[in-house]
């Protein structure tokens, strides 16, 4: 498996990239709000003009979780291959309001980023 990673321009988030043969894995860490979510888009567009096969979004670091960032992720959601997008969360405050919202229909949550990877 080839890996490499660099870190993304983000001044509210602290943001991370790292590629698994073809697959971006996206750490986020920090609040995503209204004033830190358009911020967080354009690291999932930077991300996705990349063409990753997979786009893992790792949301375990992230403190604080509003229907902005839910959008970032449908929207990523649209312009992936059914299945390519995969969250890893395992604190309610990420992945509740996917449950609530029904996002977690197509968008697989996982509990670490090896099982995200994992086909």
């Amino acid at each position: 498996m080839t890996s490499s990673s660099r870190d993304l321009p983000a001044a509210e988030l602290t943001v991370s990239l790292d590629w698994r043969d073809g697959a971006a894995v996206l750490r986020v860490a920090g609040e995503i709000d209204l004033l830190s979510a358009p911020e967080f888009e354009d690291v999932v567009d930077a991300v996705l003009a990349d063409r990753p096969r997979t786009l893992v979004v790792d949301l375990r670091e992230v403190t604080f979780f509003c229907s902005a960032g839910l959008q970032v992720l449908a929207a990523a959601h649209r312009r992936l291959a059914a299945g390519a997008l995969r969250v890893v969360s395992v604190a309610a405050v990420t992945s509740g309001p996917l449950k609530t919202t029904g996002l977690d229909t197509w968008i697989g949550i996982h509990a670490t980023v090896d099982e995200a990877l994992r086909p």
